[in-house]
């Protein structure tokens, strides 16, 4: 467990393995060095044995002329003659009589086999190995086995000599290769330690921190490595950063309240709207219990619900202060909100169920809109009192009557008394449904010849009826798309021009002009007819205001025209002008943005979101 560091185990490895290198360079230097003394001393003996053979062969009894005892002395090798029955006869170190049988000795037996034979044998008197060389004389009467042998003695002086230099010598190897090992020890660990403090640079957070290393080549490669982690990091932990800013964008942007809560109902997420519907705003409402917010059971057992089977779930309750559902709306009278709650499960990538999502969408203004409206339709469906009585009364008149004239008259009176309600219905239908849209009519792209041909199509034949002409110029070079309600502008376009026309002489022209740009559309209607004067353009646009309500009335208008184009206008995000002049006719001018004022806004603010830095 000491060896904890890189530099001590590299160093005790070092160690360990010089250890191990010397001892077994000994090892292999001592059994080359026997082996080869070995063999030297087996080829030696074999020539020796052959020699002496042949000396047996010519003289029955050699020996006795003591020869092989001088051989003997000057070879340093030890002669053995053993007969068949493996009695010595003769041994040049011993005493015949005094050694023991030799014909069950290994090197006999196998030599008597195969004709000569080796062996080995460790000497119990001077402990060193002595190898013999056995010959079998099969022609010779008296002798079977003819030994020679030889002691090893020069395999103990070269040990004692090599084992002398080894360890003399091993002291200087240590420490030159312990120097050595240090050096190189070093030169690994210092790129390490370098390494070692720019992994804790990235880990504390700096991940700009570089590190310039050449060498060693893999620790070189290291470095660059973490370098691209730490970059890639880097680029993930901005988009990240990215993203979560943009996400939090997009909740504060709504105009909806939404909470993140756990399985515990604790607020993990809340947008700006929904700091808005439950405090002041400098009061936070993250990591708060829903409990803190909503005092209402009916919405926690909403969220436990969603929670516990993961079904969206709706509900619409009152609120007034901290007070909430019935006893809301008897506190707060006319000043409660009306909420509706949505709730969404959040699942893991497992599958499980672990957050809700709970939107809150107040729906107060929607209800005042609401009644606003219904208001307005009640305000103004006096107006109808005039041509229901009317055909009313006369249809009594009609049963009354037998006067073919009579009937005629009552008959084309009832007729145009339901056309102007038919007509007032329908304005007043169409405004109100203008109001209700609030700027967010349902848009499309669209062409100009597309509107421009509902337009003409719509008032041509009022145009034939009074004998006037309709003359159209549109300027579209690049073909540009629209992005409008195609059936509101022709709309809008069709009140205008048939309001030219009906304040116009018979015969007389009416201009409709259309002139597209990459930014907006410009309209443009303009009759020669009785103008308008100056004191009454202001009021134009008002619900049923008539410059000249006798000849509105008689070309059956309703006084909702202007109005109507309007509020087509303001949904769309333009605007509309006007220029006239008494006796000289009048100018109505329509600018809208091409692409449309919600998607304009919706682009730029994106552009802003998504904009690269």
């Amino acid at each position: 467990m000491q060896y904890k560091s890189i530099r001590a185990r590299l160093a005790l490895t070092t160690f360990l393995v010089l250890i191990c290198s010397l001892l077994g360079s000994m090892w292999i230097a001592n059994r080359s060095f026997a082996t080869t003394i070995r063999e030297t001393t087996y080829a030696e003996l074999s020539a020796k044995a052959d020699y002496l053979a042949t000396l047996v062969k010519d003289t029955s009894e050699p020996w006795l002329l003591e020869h092989f005892d001088s051989y003997a002395a000057s070879t340093a090798t030890r002669i053995t003659i053993i007969n068949r029955e493996g009695v010595v006869l003769f041994d040049s170190d011993y005493a015949a009589e005094t050694l023991n049988n030799h014909l069950y000795r290994e090197e006999v037996q196998a030599a008597l086999k195969e004709g000569s034979a080796s062996s080995e044998r460790r000497s119990s008197t001077q402990n060193l190995p002595v190898l013999y060389w056995a010959v079998a004389l099969e022609d010779h009467p008296t002798i079977a086995i003819l030994r020679v042998s030889k002691t090893l003695s020069q395999l103990a002086g070269y040990q004692t000599t090599y084992q002398s230099l080894f360890f003399r010598g091993i002291g200087v190897l240590v420490l030159f290769f312990l120097l050595l090992t240090f050096f190189v020890i070093t030169m690994i660990t210092r790129p390490l330690d370098r390494l070692k403090g720019l992994a804790r640079k990235y880990a504390t957070g700096d991940l700009q921190a570089r590190l310039h290393l050449s060498s060693p080549q893999e620790l070189a490669e290291l470095a660059h490595t973490m370098e691209e982690m730490a970059q890639e990091i880097q680029e993930k932990i901005s988009q990240v950063e990215f993203g979560k800013n943009q996400v939090e964008a997009i909740l504060n942007s709504l105009s909806e309240g939404i909470l993140l809560l756990d399985r515990n109902l604790n607020i993990k997420v809340a947008n700006r709207e929904a700091h808005l519907l439950f405090t002041d705003q400098r009061e936070s409402v993250l990591d708060k219990n829903l409990s803190q917010l909503i005092s209402s059971n009916e919405v926690r057992t909403l969220c436990n619900a969603t929670l516990r089977d993961g079904e969206e779930r709706e509900l619409t309750i009152e609120q007034y202060g901290h007070l909430f559902g019935q006893t809301a709306r008897i506190a707060g009278k006319q000043q409660v909100r009306e909420l509706r709650m949505l709730t969404c499960a959040v699942r893991s990538s497992e599958g499980f169920i672990n957050s809700v999502v709970l939107s809150i969408n107040d729906m107060t203004e929607l209800k005042r809109l609401e009644q606003i409206r219904k208001d307005f339709v009640a305000n103004v469906s006096h107006e109808l009192k005039t041509p229901i009585t009317s055909i009313a009364g006369f249809a009594e008149a009609l049963t009354e009557t037998q006067n073919p004239e009579e009937i005629t008259h009552f008959t084309k009176i009832i007729s145009r008394q339901a056309n102007r309600m038919r007509q007032l219905v329908e304005d007043l239908l169409l405004l109100s449904s203008l109001e209700q849209e609030q700027n967010k009519a349902s848009m499309s792209w669209t062409t100009l010849e597309q509107i421009v041909g509902e337009t003409e199509e719509a008032c041509s034949y009022r145009f034939e009826e009074r004998g006037s002409s309709l003359l159209i110029a549109s300027d579209n070079p690049d073909n540009l798309l629209l992005y409008v309600n195609e059936n509101l502008i022709a709309q809008a376009l069709t009140n205008l021009v048939i309001n030219a026309l009906n304040y116009s002489e018979a015969g007389s022209k009416v201009h409709l002009s259309a002139t597209v740009g990459e930014d907006q559309i410009v309209f443009s209607v303009k009759d020669h007819g009785i103008g308008i004067p100056k004191d009454v353009q202001d009021r134009i646009f008002e619900r049923f205001y008539r410059v000249d309500a006798a000849r509105s009335r008689s070309q059956g208008g309703t006084g909702l025209g202007l109005s109507i184009v309007k509020h087509i206008v303001n949904v769309h995000g333009g605007k509309l002008s006007l220029e006239s002049e008494l006796r000289k006719g009048s100018t109505f001018t329509i600018i809208l943005p091409r692409m449309g004022g919600n998607l304009k806004d919706l682009q730029k603010r994106s552009e802003e979101l998504y904009k690269k830095h």
